[in-house]
């Protein structure tokens, strides 16, 4: 089955404030010729870089490769023009693959990008690829920056405690519907049901802002989220355990039970399914 990617897809992923290199059209072009485009590789509708990652990095990871060992490689959008390329290995080791998309190219072409999947190819596509720089970049302080990243958004350590389980609980009831329909997405997506103990999950996602002058609930895009007064108590909670308001905060509820605030904070104690 040939996999074609979906440049769309991938654009609706990145941010009005970022934009994608301009050399990543060629990219593709060269890709669509090669075996890559028989090998899944482009069906990055699959991947979920928050499982890899540990917490859910919004628009700031795009990936646009998904590796065949449930990996992927991805635009790391530190910057608005020039985003870095970073491995996420399935065992969740994060590297970076190049400090910019015309480094990563560079490293590619010589097979020297440290991502067995691509230097292990059998094509070389390197011939498609223009202007590129005469010698790699170096990666230290990129790698450093990338650290210091991955440090900033890891679980904060609050203690679960009975409050905290009752509010995860809470959410998971108020959005049992909505989860019922993300779920049914998911399954027809993947073409199966999930299973209790499937790696892939599905997720109910919102941004909230709650402080004492204003209420809104809105869509990971923007939209406003369905009767958002049904969720007005239980973020009221939240809010007196979290000990400060919710400023465009988001909230995501899994189907295996997690519960989580600012991509950081799990809640409870989570079951799977419940």
């Amino acid at each position: 089955m040939k996999y074609e990617i979906n440049v769309r897809g991938i654009e609706l992923k990145v941010a009005a404030k970022y934009r994608l290199p301009s050399s990543f059209k060629v990219f593709v072009d060269v890709c669509r010729q090669s075996q890559l485009g028989e090998l899944g590789w482009f069906a990055v509708k699959y991947t979920a870089p928050k499982d890899l990652l540990g917490f859910d990095p919004a628009d700031r990871v795009v990936p646009f490769l998904r590796l065949g060992d449930g990996g992927f490689v991805a635009f790391w959008f530190q910057t608005r023009n020039s985003p870095a390329i970073i491995h996420c290995e399935s065992e969740g080791g994060t590297s970076i693959a190049g400090v910019n998309f015309a480094d990563f190219l560079l490293r590619w072409t010589r097979r020297k990008s440290s991502i067995p999947d691509l230097d292990e190819r059998e094509v070389d596509e390197s011939s498609g690829f223009k202007r590129l720089p005469k010698r790699v970049a170096p990666l230290a302080q990129k790698r450093k920056e990338l650290n210091a990243w991955l440090d900033s958004n890891q679980s904060e350590e609050l203690p679960a405690d009975d409050e905290s389980e009752a509010i995860r609980q809470e959410l998971h009831k108020v959005l049992a519907e909505d989860m019922k329909e993300s779920i049914r997405r998911s399954e027809k997506l993947l073409g199966r049901k999930l299973a209790a103990d499937d790696e892939f999950h599905s997720s109910v996602d919102m941004i909230v802002h709650l402080t004492s002058r204003s209420y809104k609930i809105t869509t990971i895009g923007g939209l406003p989220f369905p009767r958002p007064q049904r969720l007005r108590a239980v973020l009221d909670r939240l809010v007196a355990w979290l000990g400060h308001p919710l400023k465009s905060s988001q909230i995501s509820v899994w189907s295996d039970g997690h519960a989580w605030v600012g991509g950081n904070i799990c809640l409870g104690y989570p079951h799977p399914y419940e």
